[in-house]
């Protein structure tokens, strides 16, 4: 893939997400965003994450990971062609 980024988070987000566990540290990845859909760890960065230019993300990226968007995609299509 090409053109991955991560957005950075105004410092009192950051130390809110850190706080709440919505996001953590890793030593090795760097800065981890907790995924509302599988409730797991995964970089915040732009290759797992679907970017979401809202008001409503602060960081502005999905709350779901890019996998479990796939997911909720193909579930959605099978109960429309049922």
């Amino acid at each position: 893939m090409h053109g991955e980024y991560t957005p950075l988070m105004k410092p009192g987000l950051l130390a809110k997400r850190l706080a709440s566990g919505k996001a953590k540290l890793d030593p090795e990845m760097g800065l981890e965003k907790l995924c509302s859909g599988c409730n797991e760890y995964w970089p915040q960065d732009t290759a797992f994450w679907s970017v979401w230019n809202s008001t409503r993300s602060c960081d502005g990226l999905q709350h779901y990971c890019k996998a479990c968007e796939s997911e909720i995609a193909i579930k959605r299509w099978k109960e429309r062609t049922a």
